[in-house]
């Protein structure tokens, strides 16, 4: 019988449903018991998958709905039919959101860039489920560099992850890791991707998705290692193997995506060229929204065109704005790179600073628009920091606009992120502040207090690996 190799994760939580993610070792389908007592003596059987298949790497959701409101459930997610018994207690456990709209206070944690390193790597992890237990975090925000398959010294299989099974692979090494997985196991994960899911600082070369590229520098440094030619090039198939293990791993169990990708008709992630579609999704948690952006998979960058999002996407995400404006007093915009810290000597342009017309459009559009209450939720720097704007509002009111940013979970930081910080030009800010960075290893904490209906607040603070306090904003 086929054995749960990964996971559970948590993904996809609403008021009133989730998805229990897992990968298993063979064919089987999954199975999610749940109750309401912590020893599941009360268990029902209460979502299960399709048949587990090697097209997806035997990986798989049980969506779970039917579920009341900011209610505790305990789960077990197994691949048998016997339900489970109180001598495999204690049981993982999650809380579903309060119901649409209600202002209900609440804190959630964010981060990105996990390479795990040493015997020790993760521990992180585990001062962040110790912070869960006291603050009743509701879940936590994964904003991409979740594996480095790139890395042929730290990913686990000892090279450039080039096909569908090397990607698989570091998935395994990562995802398998003790602290990580026993925390996805209890706190609900929504994830997106960054660049080392598929290579460092890829992009596409042309709009048809025809082409891709890494930095010339990454080719010249492999080539000078002696690493196989495979490793420093990236043909379309690399990326198209990697967006299927990204697929399998996280994007399965995330809410319904809000323009999805055209699948083959075996289900599996087509690349076709034409395709608007991306792997961007909206959430709530009460009175606050949530847009997760996918700022890689329509990335170009040629000689005559440099684009971020796509135009879809675009379309799709200034529609959401308009529609949370008046709806949700608190909005977060959750993006794999920072858009409000430029660098002087930012050599790979990756981040939103190297596509500044679209950086501009955003801006922009909150300002003329005078969309209150956003927050954008970054990582990818290897540093934390914060960031406030003042935006030129409608009839000269002012905007107040965030950035927090959490990385790296574990990773090499960036000694000198606040020492090439410089402040950027655009016609729809008037004012700029830093209030700090943080270069080390860290996580990120968000408040969101509704105790006052008026006026609700949003606070930031920032955690180091054994759990101390490194900074706050908000």
């Amino acid at each position: 019988m086929a054995q749960l190799i990964l996971g559970p994760i948590i993904g996809g939580v609403s008021s009133t449903g989730a998805n229990l993610w897992g990968r298993a070792d063979g064919p089987g389908r999954l199975r999610a018991w749940l109750g309401y007592k912590a020893d599941m003596s009360d268990a029902w059987l209460a979502g299960e998958s399709p048949i587990l298949a090697a097209k997806d790497g035997f990986a798989g959701v049980a969506p779970v709905s039917r579920l009341s409101p900011n209610n505790r459930y305990y789960y077990w997610l197994s691949l048998d039919d016997h339900p489970p018994g109180p001598a495999l207690s204690p049981y993982p456990g999650f809380t579903t959101f309060p119901q649409i709209g209600e202002r209900e206070s609440f804190a959630f944690a964010f981060g990105s860039c996990f390479r795990p390193e040493g015997e020790q790597g993760g521990q992180i992890f585990s001062t962040i489920a110790e912070r869960s237990r006291k603050d009743n975090l509701r879940f936590i925000l994964l904003l991409g560099d979740q594996i480095y398959a790139d890395d042929y010294h730290l990913n686990g299989i000892g090279k450039v992850a080039t096909s569908l099974a090397d990607y698989r692979a570091a998935y395994a090494y990562a995802f398998a890791w003790p602290p990580f997985r026993d925390l996805l196991a209890s706190l609900p994960a929504f994830m997106t991707m960054d660049d080392h899911e598929v290579d460092d600082d890829w992009t596409w070369k042309d709009s048809q998705r025809a082409q891709a590229q890494i930095p010339i520098w990454d080719r010249v440094f492999r080539w000078l290692q002696g690493r196989r030619q495979e490793e420093w090039q990236i043909p379309r198939q690399r990326v198209q193997d990697a967006l299927q293990a990204y697929w399998e791993h996280q994007g399965m169990h995330a809410p319904r995506l809000a323009l999805p990708p055209d699948l083959t008709a075996e289900g599996q992630y087509g690349l076709a060229t034409a395709d608007p579609g991306s792997l961007a999704y909206a959430f709530t948690c009460g009175a606050a929204a949530f847009f997760v952006l996918d700022t890689r998979t329509m990335r170009i960058k040629s000689r005559t065109e440099t684009r971020m999002l796509g135009e879809v996407q675009w379309q799709i995400l200034e529609n959401w704005l308009l529609a949370v404006k008046d709806t949700y007093p608190v909005k977060f915009l959750a993006t794999s790179s920072a858009l409000l810290f430029d660098m002087w000597l930012d050599f790979a342009r990756d981040r939103w600073a190297g596509f500044p017309d679209e950086r501009e459009r955003l801006l922009r559009f909150l300002a003329e628009h005078g969309i209150a209450g956003v927050y954008l939720l970054a990582g990818d720097l290897h540093s934390a920091h914060a960031i406030h704007v003042g935006l030129n509002g409608p009839q000269g009111r002012g905007l107040s606009l965030w950035e927090f940013c959490a990385s790296p979970f574990e990773q090499a930081p960036n000694w000198f992120s606040s020492r090439t910080y410089r402040p950027f030009r655009s016609e729809a800010v008037k004012s700029q502040k830093l209030y700090f960075t943080v270069p080390q290893h860290n996580f990120g904490l968000v408040r969101v207090d509704f105790s006052n209906s008026n006026n609700p607040g949003v606070r930031f603070e920032i955690y180091g690996r054994t759990g101390e306090l490194l900074g706050e904003a908000g």
